[in-house]
Protein backbone atom coordinates (compact mmCIF):
# COMPACT_ATOMS: atom_id res chain seq x y z
CA UNK A 1 0.00 0.00 0.00
CA UNK A 2 3.21 2.53 0.70
CA UNK A 3 4.29 2.28 -2.70
CA UNK A 4 0.90 3.21 -4.17
CA UNK A 5 1.00 6.11 -2.20
CA UNK A 6 4.24 7.02 -3.10
CA UNK A 7 4.13 6.47 -6.89
CA UNK A 8 0.47 7.61 -7.59
CA UNK A 9 -0.63 10.43 -4.82
CA UNK A 10 -0.96 14.12 -6.06
CA UNK A 11 1.43 15.29 -3.50
CA UNK A 12 3.97 12.51 -3.88
CA UNK A 13 7.18 15.10 -4.71
CA UNK A 14 6.29 16.92 -1.24
CA UNK A 15 5.96 14.05 0.72
CA UNK A 16 8.94 12.92 3.39
CA UNK A 17 8.18 9.34 2.65
CA UNK A 18 11.10 8.06 4.54
CA UNK A 19 8.80 9.70 8.05
CA UNK A 20 5.58 8.67 5.86
CA UNK A 21 6.50 4.74 5.99
CA UNK A 22 8.21 4.83 9.72
CA UNK A 23 4.60 6.67 10.96
CA UNK A 24 2.62 3.87 8.87
CA UNK A 25 4.50 0.71 10.18
CA UNK A 26 4.20 2.24 13.26
CA UNK A 27 0.17 2.08 13.53
CA UNK A 28 0.38 -1.07 12.21
CA UNK A 29 0.91 -2.44 16.21
CA UNK A 30 -2.50 -1.24 16.52
CA UNK A 31 -4.50 -2.09 13.60
CA UNK A 32 -4.70 -2.43 10.09
CA UNK A 33 -7.42 0.20 10.03
CA UNK A 34 -4.77 2.67 11.87
CA UNK A 35 -2.33 2.09 9.83
CA UNK A 36 -4.51 3.30 6.23
CA UNK A 37 -5.39 5.94 7.95
CA UNK A 38 -2.55 7.39 9.34
CA UNK A 39 -1.01 6.93 5.45
CA UNK A 40 -4.41 8.64 4.25
CA UNK A 41 -3.81 11.44 6.96
CA UNK A 42 -0.16 11.89 6.00
CA UNK A 43 -1.11 12.19 2.44
CA UNK A 44 -2.54 15.10 3.32
CA UNK A 45 -5.98 15.60 1.14
CA UNK A 46 -9.61 14.86 1.67
CA UNK A 47 -10.40 12.77 -1.77
CA UNK A 48 -8.86 10.03 -1.24
CA UNK A 49 -9.77 6.64 0.53
CA UNK A 50 -9.74 3.21 1.36
CA UNK A 51 -12.44 0.48 1.02
CA UNK A 52 -12.23 -2.89 3.10
CA UNK A 53 -13.72 -5.43 1.34
CA UNK A 54 -14.24 -7.38 4.19
CA UNK A 55 -16.21 -5.46 6.47
CA UNK A 56 -17.58 -3.05 3.43
CA UNK A 57 -16.64 0.05 5.00
CA UNK A 58 -14.52 3.39 4.04
CA UNK A 59 -12.20 4.56 5.31
CA UNK A 60 -10.37 8.27 5.16
CA UNK A 61 -8.16 10.76 7.09
CA UNK A 62 -8.11 11.03 10.45
CA UNK A 63 -9.33 14.85 11.23
CA UNK A 64 -11.02 14.74 7.43
CA UNK A 65 -14.60 17.35 7.66
CA UNK A 66 -16.74 14.80 6.97
CA UNK A 67 -19.11 15.47 3.71
CA UNK A 68 -22.06 17.79 4.59
CA UNK A 69 -24.72 16.76 2.18
CA UNK A 70 -27.26 19.59 2.85
CA UNK A 71 -31.13 18.90 1.78
CA UNK A 72 -32.28 21.54 -0.49
CA UNK A 73 -35.81 23.00 -2.35
CA UNK A 74 -36.84 22.01 -5.27
CA UNK A 75 -36.75 24.30 -7.93
CA UNK A 76 -40.07 25.44 -9.03
CA UNK A 77 -39.77 26.06 -12.59
CA UNK A 78 -41.35 28.37 -15.13
CA UNK A 79 -43.66 26.88 -17.77
CA UNK A 80 -41.58 28.10 -20.71
CA UNK A 81 -38.13 26.93 -19.03
CA UNK A 82 -36.81 23.34 -19.99
CA UNK A 83 -35.60 22.08 -16.68
CA UNK A 84 -32.78 18.99 -16.17
CA UNK A 85 -31.89 18.08 -12.65
CA UNK A 86 -28.71 15.65 -13.57
CA UNK A 87 -28.15 13.40 -10.26
CA UNK A 88 -25.23 11.11 -8.81
CA UNK A 89 -24.93 7.94 -11.24
CA UNK A 90 -23.00 5.30 -8.84
CA UNK A 91 -21.86 2.15 -10.39
CA UNK A 92 -23.04 -1.02 -9.59
CA UNK A 93 -20.67 -2.66 -7.28
CA UNK A 94 -22.47 -6.80 -8.60
CA UNK A 95 -20.92 -6.09 -12.05
CA UNK A 96 -19.36 -4.46 -15.12
CA UNK A 97 -22.53 -5.56 -16.72
CA UNK A 98 -24.96 -4.16 -14.31
CA UNK A 99 -23.37 -0.52 -14.38
CA UNK A 100 -23.26 -0.40 -18.27
CA UNK A 101 -27.16 -1.64 -18.16
CA UNK A 102 -27.80 0.79 -14.88
CA UNK A 103 -25.72 3.76 -17.06
CA UNK A 104 -27.80 2.82 -20.25
CA UNK A 105 -31.02 3.73 -17.86
CA UNK A 106 -29.84 6.79 -16.52
CA UNK A 107 -28.95 8.38 -20.01
CA UNK A 108 -32.27 7.00 -21.74
CA UNK A 109 -34.05 8.47 -18.75
CA UNK A 110 -32.03 12.16 -19.23
CA UNK A 111 -32.58 12.41 -22.46
CA UNK A 112 -35.81 11.17 -22.69
CA UNK A 113 -36.75 14.69 -20.38
CA UNK A 114 -34.68 16.93 -22.72
CA UNK A 115 -36.61 15.62 -25.83
CA UNK A 116 -39.99 15.99 -23.90
CA UNK A 117 -39.38 19.28 -23.10
CA UNK A 118 -37.39 20.91 -25.93
CA UNK A 119 -41.04 20.01 -28.00
CA UNK A 120 -41.92 23.27 -26.10
CA UNK A 121 -41.21 27.24 -26.57
CA UNK A 122 -38.40 27.69 -24.66
CA UNK A 123 -36.50 30.79 -23.48
CA UNK A 124 -33.78 28.78 -21.87
CA UNK A 125 -32.72 25.51 -19.93
CA UNK A 126 -32.20 24.74 -16.17
CA UNK A 127 -29.46 22.32 -15.70
CA UNK A 128 -29.41 21.46 -11.44
CA UNK A 129 -26.35 19.83 -10.00
CA UNK A 130 -27.18 20.70 -6.84
CA UNK A 131 -28.03 17.01 -5.73
CA UNK A 132 -25.47 15.59 -7.69
CA UNK A 133 -22.10 14.68 -4.90
CA UNK A 134 -20.34 12.15 -7.61
CA UNK A 135 -20.10 8.87 -8.71
CA UNK A 136 -19.19 7.87 -12.32
CA UNK A 137 -18.68 11.45 -14.54
CA UNK A 138 -19.61 9.63 -17.89
CA UNK A 139 -23.02 8.54 -17.88
CA UNK A 140 -23.52 12.43 -16.69
CA UNK A 141 -21.14 13.80 -19.56
CA UNK A 142 -23.38 11.80 -22.43
CA UNK A 143 -26.73 12.34 -20.97
CA UNK A 144 -25.54 16.04 -21.08
CA UNK A 145 -24.38 16.04 -24.48
CA UNK A 146 -27.10 18.27 -26.14
CA UNK A 147 -25.80 20.72 -24.82
CA UNK A 148 -21.87 20.05 -24.83
CA UNK A 149 -19.78 21.52 -27.84
CA UNK A 150 -18.02 19.45 -30.59
CA UNK A 151 -14.59 19.97 -28.76
CA UNK A 152 -12.42 19.32 -25.72
CA UNK A 153 -14.85 19.63 -22.29
CA UNK A 154 -12.02 19.43 -19.78
CA UNK A 155 -8.91 17.78 -18.68
CA UNK A 156 -7.12 15.42 -16.05
CA UNK A 157 -4.14 17.14 -15.06
CA UNK A 158 -2.06 14.00 -14.13
CA UNK A 159 1.69 14.21 -13.37
CA UNK A 160 2.32 17.25 -15.70
CA UNK A 161 0.20 15.29 -18.51
CA UNK A 162 -3.22 16.60 -19.84
CA UNK A 163 -5.75 13.94 -20.28
CA UNK A 164 -8.40 15.52 -21.86
CA UNK A 165 -12.30 14.85 -21.85
CA UNK A 166 -13.79 15.86 -25.66
CA UNK A 167 -17.17 15.63 -27.14
CA UNK A 168 -16.81 13.99 -30.58
CA UNK A 169 -19.17 13.27 -33.42
CA UNK A 170 -22.12 13.16 -30.49
CA UNK A 171 -19.73 11.02 -28.64
CA UNK A 172 -18.12 11.60 -25.05
CA UNK A 173 -14.38 10.19 -25.21
CA UNK A 174 -12.05 10.23 -22.18
CA UNK A 175 -9.14 10.12 -23.85
CA UNK A 176 -9.08 7.94 -27.40
CA UNK A 177 -11.57 5.59 -24.82
CA UNK A 178 -15.20 6.13 -26.44
CA UNK A 179 -17.09 6.32 -23.63
CA UNK A 180 -20.38 6.76 -25.35
CA UNK A 181 -20.19 3.21 -27.08
CA UNK A 182 -19.84 1.57 -23.89
CA UNK A 183 -23.19 2.26 -22.64
CA UNK A 184 -25.45 3.21 -25.26
CA UNK A 185 -25.16 1.55 -29.13
CA UNK A 186 -24.76 5.10 -30.75
CA UNK A 187 -23.65 8.23 -31.19
CA UNK A 188 -26.19 10.51 -28.97
CA UNK A 189 -27.23 12.69 -31.89
CA UNK A 190 -30.00 14.62 -30.70
CA UNK A 191 -29.80 18.20 -31.46
CA UNK A 192 -31.70 20.79 -29.36
CA UNK A 193 -34.29 22.74 -31.09
CA UNK A 194 -32.82 26.15 -30.56
CA UNK A 195 -28.72 25.78 -29.42
CA UNK A 196 -28.72 29.21 -28.63
CA UNK A 197 -30.17 29.37 -26.05
CA UNK A 198 -29.08 30.38 -22.34
CA UNK A 199 -28.01 27.88 -19.85
CA UNK A 200 -28.42 28.56 -15.77
CA UNK A 201 -26.50 25.85 -14.43
CA UNK A 202 -27.39 25.43 -10.56
CA UNK A 203 -24.63 24.48 -8.01
CA UNK A 204 -24.08 24.51 -4.80
CA UNK A 205 -22.08 23.00 -1.83
CA UNK A 206 -23.72 19.66 -2.35
CA UNK A 207 -22.42 19.53 -5.74
CA UNK A 208 -19.18 17.41 -5.80
CA UNK A 209 -16.75 15.16 -7.46
CA UNK A 210 -18.17 14.35 -10.64
CA UNK A 211 -20.84 16.74 -10.32
CA UNK A 212 -18.32 19.48 -10.29
CA UNK A 213 -16.69 17.62 -13.66
CA UNK A 214 -20.31 18.12 -15.17
CA UNK A 215 -19.85 21.83 -14.28
CA UNK A 216 -16.69 21.72 -15.89
CA UNK A 217 -17.62 20.26 -18.60
CA UNK A 218 -20.64 22.81 -19.49
CA UNK A 219 -17.95 25.54 -19.54
CA UNK A 220 -17.38 24.13 -23.39
CA UNK A 221 -20.95 25.81 -23.60
CA UNK A 222 -20.83 29.94 -24.35
CA UNK A 223 -24.27 30.13 -23.40
CA UNK A 224 -23.75 29.07 -19.68
CA UNK A 225 -23.98 30.90 -16.37
CA UNK A 226 -23.25 29.46 -12.95
CA UNK A 227 -25.75 30.24 -10.61
CA UNK A 228 -25.72 29.31 -6.41
CA UNK A 229 -23.01 28.91 -4.38
CA UNK A 230 -19.21 27.14 -4.60
CA UNK A 231 -19.10 23.54 -4.88
CA UNK A 232 -17.34 21.14 -2.22
CA UNK A 233 -13.99 21.29 -3.81
CA UNK A 234 -13.66 17.42 -4.76
CA UNK A 235 -12.35 18.51 -7.89
CA UNK A 236 -9.31 16.04 -8.44
CA UNK A 237 -9.60 12.87 -10.33
CA UNK A 238 -8.93 9.62 -8.08
CA UNK A 239 -6.84 6.00 -9.54
CA UNK A 240 -8.78 2.99 -8.28
CA UNK A 241 -6.20 0.67 -6.97
CA UNK A 242 -6.67 -2.57 -5.85
CA UNK A 243 -4.36 -4.09 -3.77
CA UNK A 244 -3.18 -7.63 -3.18
CA UNK A 245 -5.78 -8.39 -0.56
CA UNK A 246 -8.53 -7.51 -2.86
CA UNK A 247 -9.26 -3.82 -0.87
CA UNK A 248 -9.41 -0.80 -2.91
CA UNK A 249 -7.35 2.38 -2.48
CA UNK A 250 -9.15 5.20 -4.21
CA UNK A 251 -6.56 7.85 -4.72
CA UNK A 252 -5.95 10.90 -5.56
CA UNK A 253 -3.33 11.56 -8.22
CA UNK A 254 -4.50 14.53 -10.14
CA UNK A 255 -6.93 17.74 -10.44
CA UNK A 256 -9.59 19.22 -12.89
CA UNK A 257 -9.01 21.51 -15.63
CA UNK A 258 -11.49 23.26 -17.95
CA UNK A 259 -11.38 23.48 -21.47
CA UNK A 260 -8.96 26.50 -21.39
CA UNK A 261 -6.57 24.52 -19.09
CA UNK A 262 -7.83 26.45 -15.87
CA UNK A 263 -7.35 24.35 -13.06
CA UNK A 264 -9.99 24.40 -10.44
CA UNK A 265 -8.02 22.75 -7.04
CA UNK A 266 -10.57 24.32 -4.52
CA UNK A 267 -14.23 23.39 -6.36
CA UNK A 268 -16.18 25.74 -9.00
CA UNK A 269 -17.41 29.35 -7.91
CA UNK A 270 -20.81 30.58 -9.49
CA UNK A 271 -21.15 33.77 -11.72
CA UNK A 272 -23.80 34.70 -9.10
CA UNK A 273 -23.52 33.66 -5.79
CA UNK A 274 -27.30 32.89 -4.32
CA UNK A 275 -28.49 31.86 -0.86
CA UNK A 276 -31.90 31.70 -0.66
CA UNK A 277 -34.33 29.86 -3.06
CA UNK A 278 -36.49 32.75 -3.83
CA UNK A 279 -33.47 34.75 -4.76
CA UNK A 280 -32.27 32.21 -6.89
CA UNK A 281 -35.17 32.31 -8.70
CA UNK A 282 -35.98 35.44 -9.06
CA UNK A 283 -32.06 36.00 -9.86
CA UNK A 284 -32.32 33.08 -13.02
CA UNK A 285 -35.68 34.76 -14.55
CA UNK A 286 -34.19 38.74 -13.88
CA UNK A 287 -30.82 36.63 -16.33
CA UNK A 288 -33.38 35.04 -18.62
CA UNK A 289 -35.93 37.98 -19.25
CA UNK A 290 -32.51 39.65 -20.59
CA UNK A 291 -31.29 40.16 -23.86
CA UNK A 292 -30.65 36.18 -25.07
CA UNK A 293 -26.73 36.71 -25.86
CA UNK A 294 -24.58 35.74 -23.59
CA UNK A 295 -21.18 37.37 -22.65
CA UNK A 296 -18.77 35.33 -21.01
CA UNK A 297 -16.88 37.77 -19.68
Amino acid sequence: MIREFERNSINKDSIDWKNFEKKVWESTVFSKDSAVITALTLNGEKHSSYYDQSTETYLSAKGKKAYSYKKIEAFENEENLGYINILPFIDSRKSLDETLKKGAEYITENLENIKNQDAKKLKGWVIDLRKNNGGNMWPMLISLTPFLENEILGYFLIEEKWHEWSKQENQIFNGASNQTKKFIDAPLDYKLTNKNLKIAVLINGNTASSGEAAAIALMSNPNVKFFGNSTAGYTTSNSTITLKNNDILILTSGVMADYTKKEYWNGVEPNFKISGTDDLKNEILEWFSKNTAVNNG
